[in-house]
């Protein structure tokens, strides 16, 4: 029976506002360097592909890390400026809500599978940022427990954040469904520590493209701890 239902956080409960690019490029005009949003959308995979993500992580390696893939896009921008100012800000600026929007459906999601008496939670890559960010946006009162890599010391796709996740909920794999954008990351990774899985990807026809639809899924209906409600 299912008892749990666990989230990704970037790119399934939340997105970017209105991109990866706008906020760099928002940032960056503090400094008085005016780069295009489209910029910073074509270096930015670039630059997080170049680092190595180890599975083993906390924040201090977390916060390494990142600044590492800002280093990268520092070196391509056409011109000079403070890094690690500007790299302090731009890290700053991705741990405030209003760098974020709540994804379609998400509160309405979240708050229906409380609802049906299953407990919510985000398994994420992120680090401790991400807490205040779902608070700022509202979420945070629908969701039982937030587990950030960070914090766990196991970066997704390690099967070990799954289980310490329903080690915390006192469930087990088998009973807990996560729901992510990355098919490695997210789906494999998740079926592989015991859990099921739905890949959510609006834009993807063979993927789950909406949160709402998360409600009428196979895995829910009759396999819930509670009936839905008339």
């Amino acid at each position: 029976m299912l008892k749990a239902v666990f989230f990704d956080a970037a790119g399934t409960l939340i997105r970017p506002a209105p991109s990866y690019g706008a906020v760099y490029s928002r940032v960056t005009a503090l400094f008085g360097m005016r780069i295009p949003a489209k910029f910073f959308e074509a270096e930015l995979p670039r630059a997080f592909r170049a680092v190595d993500w180890p599975l083993r992580t906390n924040s201090e390696t977390e916060m390494r890390l990142w600044q590492d893939v800002t280093r990268k896009m520092y070196e391509a921008l056409p011109a000079d400026l403070p890094f690690l100012e500007w790299y302090g800000a731009i890290y700053n600026a991705f741990g405030r809500a209003d760098a974020w929007a709540v994804e379609p459906g998400a509160a309405e999601t979240l708050k229906e599978l409380r609802h049906l008496g299953l407990r919510t939670a985000v398994v994420s890559n992120w680090d401790e940022r991400l807490l205040p960010v779902l608070d700022g946006l509202g979420l945070a009162p629908q969701i039982d427990r937030v587990f950030v890599a960070a914090q766990v010391g196991w970066r997704k796709p390690a099967p070990d954040i799954f289980r310490h996740a329903c080690r915390q909920l006192d469930i087990e794999p088998a009973e807990a469904l996560h729901i992510g954008d990355s098919a490695s990351e997210d789906v494999a990774a998740a079926r592989a520590s015991g859990l099921v899985a739905l890949h959510y990807s609006p834009s993807d026809p063979t993927a789950l493209r909406k949160l709402t639809h998360v409600l009428h899924s196979s895995h829910l209906v009759g396999h819930t701890v509670l009936p839905p409600r008339e």
